[in-house]
């Protein structure tokens, strides 16, 4: 039995979905905007400015107190990244199981989109079922690192000995956005298969079944 022309489009246009969420993980995971925050000098709020970006593993801080931009770079090997360990660990290993899961997923789709034979498409939905939950499981856990921390402070020990302060001036940057993106692309994934797995017409199985009724027919005249 061969899928129908429908279906066969429908988990084929999961393929790109699911390539689109492996683009979106990786941009995430590869770039250093998961949070962009600026900075004062208590000291002189005025005359004192600082940008910090960072992602989950390293970033970039930038200090200016009359003086000139001071550059630093911030990483986790160094013991200087501003999230706590079980928040950055966390959310890169959540990730990881989405990048396989929609990386699985891409595969399924072609094999599922060539296969001549039918094939259920429920494999292809785990996967992507997957991919949605660890992606969510990641921004909950960046998430909960943000309004509990991150929000009020990403700076230094030795920055706030010396009065610099972040308070209310950090937002969840644009890596932190292509998660829920990615999230947001597996879903739609999940609806084309649901929709697929719904759809009762199967033309390349009634089709000749129907001409074998109406050659029966002929021959019988």
């Amino acid at each position: 039995m061969k899928l129908n022309l429908f279906k066969r489009s429908m988990i084929f246009a999961t393929f790109f979905g699911s390539c689109l969420c492996i683009a979106l993980i990786v941009g995430s995971l590869g770039t250093t905007h998961w949070i962009d925050a600026r900075a004062r000098r208590a000291s002189n709020p005025l005359e004192s400015e600082g940008r910090i970006s960072f992602g989950l593993f390293e970033g970039h801080k930038e200090l200016n107190v009359r003086y000139g931009w001071r550059n630093y770079n911030i990483s986790v090997k160094a013991g200087t990244h501003p999230a706590r360990r079980w928040a950055w660990c966390g959310t890169a290993a959540q990730l990881g199981v989405s990048l396989a899961a929609s990386g699985g997923a891409c595969i399924l789709a072609a094999l599922f989109s060539a296969s001549r034979a039918r094939c259920s498409p429920r494999p292809l939905l785990v996967c992507n079922c997957i991919a949605v939950l660890f992606s969510l499981g990641a921004i909950a856990v960046w998430l909960t690192e943000y309004f509990l921390r991150l929000q009020h402070n990403v700076m230094s020990e030795e920055d706030l000995a010396n009065t610099w302060f972040s308070d209310g001036m950090a937002d969840l940057g644009v890596s932190f956005w292509l998660v829920v993106a990615a999230a947001i692309a597996a879903f739609i994934n999940n609806i084309c298969i649901l929709i697929a797995m719904a759809d009762g017409r199967d033309a390349d199985i009634i089709a000749p079944a129907l001409e074998e009724k109406v050659n029966g027919a002929i021959m019988l005249y």
